[in-house]
């Protein structure tokens, strides 16, 4: 210390300036090499996350593995036609055969092109002495009264338009080419409007079961009627999904869906829309996990990555309770529920300086009543995502398609789309059902065919 005092007095004053600024540059330069290094570790931290992801998307390799059982077509038990190829002489020499030794199969299946059908229903009108009136005979059990198009070709373009995704000029190739049937897309449209109002009815049970439910999951997308702005409403579960077209995204739209004294539980992402909801509430974890992650990304302060790893780890605990609670004893699972809802309050009641932090904190604070609901009833999830993947189908019809044109194609998509996704979920055939309840209701039947089966 003495020496180094020394060494400084012997300098001039001159002197002693240059060695400060010299000093002060190559602090600089340091300041500036490990600034560098640090945003380097942060790339280095971005890109092995990336590549983990690949990987974990990356598809597996196609086919089954070396050394797996063969597996073919099933062999059918019906054979509707035979045809014999016969030879008499062989096909290299010319020499004549002997008689037939051994037949061999080739069992071939295929689809024959259909043909368009006309029908012409003759109902006889008769005198009727005591009422004095003509009456005229009832409906066949194929006759859409009215109409021009049958019942197969109508609910077989519901099938086509809203689980295929096709639009209208598809589905007019698809019927002349294979089934050499004429009609025109306007013809095809109208006929879905109808079909549609006719089975409102049935839209009409969903909706009651719905209302009915003991949990349902809510989402909504974009959606344009005739290039305006709307929102497509998703509530569905396990058994049911019922849509609704609207211009609001407000939450006047999911109020009208649900009872005011709804008491059953909604899991939903964090938009604001949802709060207001009647019922319990179980918040997405999935999304909140999603964004706390890419905040990690954005801040790699220590007081940022100390509170984030303390929050991650409440998650975890949370999930893995989830998991263990059927070895558990009930006391221990209740009392380790009160113990996480404790630690997560905390959590969000500290004051932070970090402006992620306290992002997170508001929202915590706002919701922690609502993000540990999966624990305390078991049917319910800790995510969205089955409202996203009942809602992904509408989407990529939004990306094939200018959604719907007038409000009469807004009102026969949701019906339409609410009744199939139902049937699916309900493990009904859609096409046998939409058909007779179609022809039911068309002729003059105003009772609901669907029964709807309860959640288990």
């Amino acid at each position: 210390m003495q020496d180094g005092i020394l060494k400084f007095s012997e300098k001039s004053r001159e002197e002693l300036i240059d060695t400060i600024l010299r000093q002060e540059k190559e602090i600089e330069v340091l300041k500036k090499k490990l600034k560098e290094q640090d945003e380097r570790e942060v790339r280095k931290k971005e890109l092995r996350f990336l590549r983990l992801l690949a990987r974990a998307h990356r598809p597996r390799k196609p086919g089954q593995k070396i050394g797996h059982i063969g597996i073919t077509r099933t062999k059918p038990q019906v054979i509707d036609r035979v045809v014999t190829q016969t030879l008499t002489h062989c096909p290299d020499c010319h020499h004549r055969l002997s008689p037939v030794q051994e037949i061999v199969d080739h069992i071939q299946e295929d689809i024959i092109p259909a043909q368009p059908q006309t029908t012409c229903f003759k109902k006889e009108r008769r005198y009727c002495t005591h009422c004095q009136r003509l009456v005229t005979a009832s409906y066949a059990s194929e006759e859409i009264p009215h109409g021009n198009l049958g019942p197969n070709v109508l609910i077989q373009t519901v099938i086509l338009k809203y689980h295929h995704g096709l639009p209208f000029n598809k589905i007019k190739e698809l019927f002349e080419s294979l089934c050499h049937f004429q009609v025109s897309e306007g013809a095809l449209a109208q006929g879905l409007q109808r079909i549609s109002e006719w089975l409102q009815v049935e839209e009409n049970q969903i909706l009651k079961a719905v209302r009915a439910s003991p949990h349902l999951h809510m989402d909504e997308t974009g959606w344009k009627v005739s290039g305006t702005n709307h929102w497509l409403w998703a509530c569905v579960n396990e058994r049911l999904a019922y849509y609704r077209i609207a211009q609001s995204r407000g939450a006047k739209i999911p109020r009208s869906i649900l009872p005011k004294d709804y008491s059953g539980i909604l899991v939903t992402d964090f938009y604001s829309a949802y709060n207001r909801l009647p019922g319990k509430k179980q918040k997405c974890l999935v999304h909140l996990m999603r964004e706390m992650h890419e905040l990690h990304l954005k801040d790699q302060s220590e007081a940022f990555l100390a509170h984030h790893k303390t929050l991650k780890r409440i998650i975890a605990d949370a999930l893995r309770l989830k998991e263990a609670q059927p070895q558990m004893a009930l006391p221990v699972y209740q009392r380790r529920i009160k113990r996480l809802k404790t630690r997560l309050f905390l959590w969000s009641c500290r004051e932070y300086r970090n402006k992620h932090l306290k992002r997170l904190a508001q929202r915590f604070l706002t919701h922690w009543l609502h993000l540990l609901t999966f624990l305390e009833h078991p049917e319910i999830s800790f995510n969205n995502n089955l409202a996203e993947r009942m809602i992904r189908h509408h989407v990529i019809l939004r990306n094939r398609s200018f959604q719907n044109r007038s409000q009469q194609g807004a009102a026969a998509h949701q019906t339409l789309m609410s009744l199939l996704h139902t049937l699916q979920l309900q493990d009904q055939n859609p096409l046998a059902f939409l058909k007779k309840a179609y022809l039911k209701h068309r002729q003059g039947n105003p009772l609901p065919l669907l029964r709807i089966a309860s959640i288990s």
